[in-house]
């Protein structure tokens, strides 16, 4: 890499620029990945979180997608389903939790004891009584054995637990009897088997890992998001490809001598994609660096760095960019070391 670090000491402020540019790509790219974790989270987690391995919902009608909130199990395919060998009920509403003249949006579930989160304390809700979200109850100021009003129904705190969110609001957990009382009788919504679903008539059945196409709205928000990322991939692979192509120009004759003094193709090719991966390399670890604060500084939006949510743009933005770096530079490999004596 001699001739790539001399060039870039030559000319500290062109690779500065292009260094900047490159991590102002890698920061939004970085914190577009952590916001799409982080909306993604508060919109399903709790969701996600629930055992089993395929989930039955009502059919919705033509042009639609089945949803929980929408759902409702007729008498005969809930009969048939609950007939399965660890069957769940599950009924989602949202709603309300009062208390002291305090009101906050909640998500009840009404669960079998089977889909019930892990307790942080107390303990399983029963008739007339309900799991709150931990972190939810203290901005609230209750614990267990606290009352509150639930959609006008007065319920007790049982427990508090890990109940995570459903599309944006915290989420509590009461049983199907007494998650019934609170929307006038209604059947649940969705059963959760531990085994393939059945072929029962008027529903749809899900595997677990798609159940978030059932929340509304998660899908069009996600692939949303997801485009956006890799639009910003795309122009990232352009604008490095385009900044190397034009120092590839203009050193077109500095390499066609070195070629003349004996310099191998391989030897430059060497030294420029050295040089790529070098003003590539700052330039993610410091957008990177700051995708990553700004993720753990904020708290809205939510936005969530996990591993993958971070490797996944920084691969890609080194991947694409590279490649489009390498397009460009191939002139390099096939210099003739005859442009060395042009005028």
């Amino acid at each position: 890499m001699f001739i790539a670090l001399r060039d870039v000491r030559h000319a500290k402020g062109r690779f500065a620029l292009i260094g900047s540019v490159i991590a102002m790509m890698t920061f939004l790219v970085v914190a577009l990945s952590a916001l799409t974790n982080g909306l993604g989270d508060a919109t399903a987690s709790a969701v996600r979180q629930l055992p089993g391995e395929s989930v039955v919902l009502q059919s919705a009608v033509a042009g639609q997608k089945p949803a929980l909130t929408r759902s409702a199990l007729d008498d005969s395919a809930l009969a048939a389903l609950t007939r399965e060998p660890g069957a769940s009920r599950l009924g989602v509403t949202t709603s309300r939790v009062e208390v002291d003249g305090q009101a906050a949006a909640l998500t009840v579930f009404g669960a079998d004891p089977a889909l019930m989160p892990p307790l942080v304390i107390g303990a399983a809700p029963g008739e007339g009584a309900i799991v709150l979200n931990a972190e939810s109850a203290e901005d609230l100021g209750v614990g267990v054995g606290s009352t509150v009003t639930v959609s006008g129904k007065q319920l007790t705190v049982s427990g508090l637990g890990d109940t995570r969110t459903f599309l944006g609001t915290p989420v509590g957990y009461t049983t199907v009897d007494s998650w019934r009382g609170l929307v006038y009788g209604q059947n649940v919504g969705a059963v959760v088997l531990n085994a393939p679903a059945p072929a029962v008539p008027g529903t749809t059945a899900l595997p677990m890992e798609k159940i978030t196409d059932a929340v509304p709205g998660f899908s069009s928000e996600n692939s949303s998001l997801m485009m956006i990322q890799g639009l910003l991939l795309a122009i990232s692979a352009l604008v490095v490809g385009s900044f190397f192509a034009v120092c590839s120009a203009q050193r077109l004759r500095q390499l066609a001598v070195a070629r003349a003094m004996g310099a191998s193709r391989r030897y430059l090719l060497r030294d420029g994609l050295g040089q790529v991966l070098l003003v590539l390399g700052l330039g993610e670890a410091v957008g990177g660096s700051l995708g990553v604060a700004l993720a753990l500084g904020v708290s809205s939006p939510p936005m969530t760095i996990t591993a993958s949510g971070l490797a996944v743009p920084l691969v890609g933005m080194a991947v694409l960019g590279t490649a489009g770096a390498l397009f460009t530079i191939r002139k390099v490999v096939s210099v003739d070391p005859l442009i060395a004596l042009s005028a």
